[in-house]
């Protein structure tokens, strides 16, 4: 994209994150030294954050995309806005984590309980509804296992301090036992009500880090966490418990309505912006370097790990459930259930082949770099 500022203006946001303070004159103070050149920055409150600091943020600005001089206007937003703001009509695509968009609108889905991947999400939606994944955005963070930029797949595990009396492969499995027996299960703040949801009988205490709430816990509480790449995680000594409630990444979501209409350039900029289908070959290349990754860092630490990992990618409910192929010429973005399924079929047993082609690549070259 051409803007003369832009990477000005990104370089300004990653020092003002490191500059974010409870005291907004230090902020304030630290913004008015770039005012000169009228920066589309302003200042927020991290609500992320418990202690709830002020940080520079972005505002808004106009850009064009130098290939095809699409003109767009990008406007900054508190990442559970963002799906929000396309539901409302009041942005065209935006920028979202999966387990953002879960929390927003859950209570839209047809079946809630089977969304744990975002290749589900646009076939548990009724056909009204105007907000879309177009596909993954393929965003990577710096991964220090594999001394790498790996995609920022993230996965919401069951973790918990002491190696448990009973095993259990999928954390369904435990979380149904535990609410049997009523023991308290840690959850951050903004995916407790998603998880009361699922599972009304569960003792849930909404936290604000699950992590400190596990280790610092006398019932040796459990606690339901986003794990990236484990680090803090193994730093701690806490344990990772099977499969992942469910994984997410950051994703194209689109208006779906006002893509369809003729004349306007949201059809032109989703294809400029290319997003990934969740079977694509370059996702599968990340999913297998995050697993890896995973994996080696817990060690013994990841209590149940899959020994397949396909069993992450898919399992033959999640095919029932819609979890196939999908195009963005496919009618509501969603998996047919007539129309070439033996194909998808196929196609996502090639996928799963792929995966564990890639798996092995990664595994041996990390293997052969330590030798």
């Amino acid at each position: 994209m051409e803007n003369e500022n832009i990477d000005e203006t990104i370089s300004i946001i990653k020092q003002g994150k490191k500059s974010k303070s409870p005291q907004i004159s230090k902020v304030v103070e630290f913004l008015s030294a770039y005012q000169d050149k009228q920066y589309p920055l302003g200042i927020f409150v991290d609500r992320k954050r418990e202690e709830r600091p002020y940080r520079v943020g972005f505002l808004g600005e106009n850009f064009t995309f130098k290939e095809n001089n699409i003109e767009v206007r990008v406007e900054g937003a508190e990442p559970h806005n963002c799906s929000t703001l396309v539901s409302l009509g009041e942005a065209d695509i935006a920028l979202a984590g999966f387990d953002e968009l879960l929390t927003t609108t859950q209570e839209k889905l047809i079946n809630p309980s089977v969304v744990t991947k975002w290749g589900l999400y646009n076939y548990n939606l009724p056909t009204s509804k105007k907000i879309r994944v177009a596909g993954s955005a393929m965003l990577k963070i710096w991964n220090s296992t594999l001394e790498c930029y790996v995609q920022d797949i993230v996965g919401f595990f069951l973790i918990g301090k002491t190696n448990p009396s009973q095993n259990f492969d999928h954390p369904k499995e435990y979380l149904e036992h535990l609410e049997r027996h009523r023991n308290i299960v840690y959850v951050k703040g903004r995916y407790a009500d998603m998880v009361r949801s699922a599972y009304p009988k569960l003792n849930v205490i909404s936290v604000h880090d699950v992590e400190d709430a596990v280790v610092d816990s006398k019932e040796n509480a459990l606690g339901l966490e986003i794990v990236q790449s484990g680090s803090t995680l193994r730093k701690k000594g806490l344990y990772l418990f099977g499969k992942p409630l469910f994984l997410s990444e950051s994703l194209y979501v689109v208006n779906y309505y006002t893509y369809l209409q003729k004349e306007n350039e949201l059809k032109e900029l989703v294809a400029t912006l290319k997003p990934v289908g969740y079977y694509e070959e370059e996702r599968l290349q990340e999913f297998a370097k995050w697993f890896y990754a995973l994996e080696k860092n817990l060690g013994d630490n990841w209590i149940n790990k899959p020994e397949d990992i396909t069993e992450l990618l898919v399992n033959n409910n999640e095919l029932k459930a819609g979890l196939r192929p999908y195009r963005l010429e496919t009618r509501y973005w969603s998996a047919s259930d007539n129309y070439k399924v033996d194909e998808a079929y196929e196609a996502i047993e090639e996928a799963k082949e792929k995966l564990v082609g890639f798996y092995k690549e990664v595994k041996e070259h990390y293997s052969e770099s330590k030798n």
